[in-house]
């Protein structure tokens, strides 16, 4: 009891003395700060005044304030609107002993282009001046905040024990709105506040963020452009509100201030775009049977030239136009949606609800923006919570509509197998009579189609093949050889090629006829093919002589097995249909890539000639 008739006392000395007191006379009541009000919002206490021409001095601003009789001091709401004016503002203060607590004065408007905060403080007590506001970077602020946050200094004093007094001079300028809420905390209050201010923004992006990526999923999904509309629309009006929230200077551009003073107004206006595009889209055949179906685009088109107004010619001039854009769309919007919903169009009800919220969040900022609402925390954040609500609702909109293209789908489909049904049953005796001709048709066509297709195995076999031993023949050897060598080369491995000649075949072909030569000749081959691998080819390139190509991978020590191998498959003799036994022997010549040559016919060449050599050695070796 004993502190708050202190206080009480000290108040009414303080009113005395202000009254008093000749040439000390100040236009208002300090602001009493004590440990009981750890949060003072500012509303009619706070007198301002406006400002063009030629920058003032903080010394001037105060003698202004100071002077009883200057008529242009003025107390109350502080929602200037659209205004190129300065705005000048005087918030004394009276701290009492007992509120030992650093104190902070927020200023709760996030997109003002300048605020400076002029306060007397240091050991000389002279004025020092602050600096927020989105033309500068974030790392400049003194506090990091999402609004601009000044700290409080006290200038020094001789009694510790008595109330020490600070002047606060605001001087606020800003090509978009213009509003000046002020809140005076102490730290934890503060503090404890952007906790809960904090947790909401974060459930409101959120929700905007989980819609975006559920809309570019029905996009992927249904492959229907409406859906990337509408992220659009959700997506920039995200940065949008982060703009004038203070979420972009902070944590997305916080070094890029030209970017972070742009996306309020840029970011409705790429929204707006977006949005009438959807709309457009949504009630497509509402627009078209009120011959309207001009208006969307042509608000779409309205947006795209603010946005590029405000980029390049004026930012001031772009926020009054996404203003009164904005009230023009959204009432089109709502009144197209009335009409469909009278017309009993999908998703009418739901798109109806939604951009009445939107509406009345859209007409609330924008009046507040124009100056004629007063600000208050419903007001200053009508468009976040319209457009909250706005996209969970169109979000229920379009799910109807995806409900309703479904349902149309299912009758679609009933209709289509009923339809269907009755054709069948219509040319049920048509088909009978025709499904007979058909068989016969089709098995003509079969046969025909095996006999060509027999003839066509045949004509490739031959073309391809030898006729007596069903081996490669000389074309399809040199394909083979051609593609194994680039393989070889490719891979830097070996290949080889082993030439083949019967020894003593004429005599036997004289002796025993043409059919015992045959003869002789396809058994040899059948005992070739068995000596290689599945990926070898083995060939008759012409009368006894034969040729096997040894594909990559191999090794060029294998060489002398392999020939081994071919030779000792024809020691045993050949029983001819005559019953007659007959030895065979062969003369073999084998070349290797890249040793012996590094093209086909150098291979060739190498192995023949290899060959003729095996064939003289042996005959010199029976002398």
């Amino acid at each position: 009891m004993r502190v708050w008739q202190l206080r009480q006392w000290m108040l009414l000395i303080l009113m005395l003395i202000t009254l008093f007191l000749s040439g000390q006379v100040l236009a208002q009541t300090p602001i009493l700060l004590d440990k009981h009000s750890p949060v003072i919002t500012l509303s009619e206490e706070v007198a301002y005044f406006r400002h063009q021409g030629e920058e003032l001095t903080p010394q001037e601003a105060l003698a202004r304030f100071q002077d009883p009789n200057h008529t242009a001091i003025q107390w109350g709401e502080r929602n200037f609107g659209l205004t190129g004016d300065t705005i000048w503002l005087y918030v004394p203060l009276q701290r009492l002993p007992d509120a030992t607590q650093p104190w902070y004065l927020e200023v709760g408007h996030a997109s003002l282009d300048e605020v400076a905060l002029f306060q007397v403080s240091g050991a000389d007590n002279k004025w020092q001046m602050e600096e927020s506001g989105d033309l500068l970077p974030f790392s400049t602020r003194q506090l990091p905040h999402l609004n601009p946050v000044f700290a409080i200094s006290w200038p020094m004093a001789n009694d510790i024990a008595a109330p020490l007094r600070q002047d606060l001079l605001l001087r606020i300028r800003s090509e978009g709105t213009l509003t000046v809420p002020l809140t005076l905390w102490t730290k934890d209050a503060l503090w404890q506040r952007d906790q809960g201010y904090y947790m909401v923004l974060g459930l409101y992006y959120g929700v905007l963020l989980s819609l975006l990526i559920y809309n570019l999923f029905l996009y992927l999904a249904l492959r229907d452009i409406l859906y990337v509309t509408y992220a659009g629309y959700v997506f920039f009006l995200a940065i949008g509100q982060a703009g004038l929230s203070g979420v972009t200077g902070q944590f997305l551009f916080p070094e890029w201030a030209w970017l972070t003073h742009l996306t309020p107004t840029g970011g409705v206006s790429a929204a707006g775009i977006f949005g009438a595009l959807f709309v457009q889209r949504f009630l497509g055949a509402t627009p078209r049977k009120l011959r309207l179906h001009w208006l969307m685009p042509v608000i779409s088109v309205a947006y795209a030239v603010t946005l590029i107004t405000a980029i390049f010619i004026s930012y001031n001039l772009a926020a009054l136009a996404v203003n009164l854009i904005s009230l023009f769309f959204v009432v089109s919007a709502a009144l197209l949606g009335i009409v469909s919903l009278v017309q009993k169009e999908p998703g009418a009800r739901f798109f109806v609800l939604a951009w009445l919220f939107f509406l009345l969040g859209v007409m609330v900022i924008a009046l507040h923006n124009l100056g004629i609402l007063p600000s208050s925390f419903l007001v200053s954040n009508a468009m976040m919570i319209g457009s909250a609500v706005e996209m969970l609702l169109l979000s229920l909109a379009l799910a109807d509509r995806i409900q309703n293209l479904q349902r149309q789908k299912a009758k679609a489909q009933t209709e289509a197998l009923d339809n269907r049904q009755k054709l069948l049953e219509t040319e049920r005796v048509h088909k009978e009579e025709l499904e007979a001709r058909v068989r016969r048709r089709t098995h003509e066509l079969e046969e025909t189609n095996r006999l060509l297709t027999l003839s066509q195995q045949e004509l490739e076999r031959q073309a391809n093949h030898d006729g007596l031993t069903g081996l490669a023949n000389r074309q399809y050897l040199h394909r083979r050889a051609e593609q194994s060598l680039a393989y070889a080369h490719r891979h830097d491995q070996y290949l080889a090629l082993a030439v083949i000649d019967l020894d003593g075949f004429k005599p036997i072909n004289d002796t025993y006829g043409h059919a015992a030569g045959d003869q002789m000749l396809v058994e040899t081959a059948k005992r070739l093919s068995q000596q290689v691998r599945t990926s070898d080819t083995v060939a008759r390139i012409g009368g006894d002589e034969f040729v096997i190509l040894f594909a990559p991978p191999i090794r060029p020590d294998d060489l002398d097995k392999l020939r081994a191998k071919i030779i000792a498959c024809t020691r045993a003799p050949i029983t001819l249909a005559n019953g007659c036994s007959v030895g065979l022997s062969l003369s073999v010549g084998v070349s290797i890539y890249p040793a012996d040559g590094q093209q086909i016919d150098d291979l060739f060449t190498a192995a023949d000639d290899a060959m003729y050599f095996d064939k003289a050695s042996r005959k010199s070796s029976r002398r």
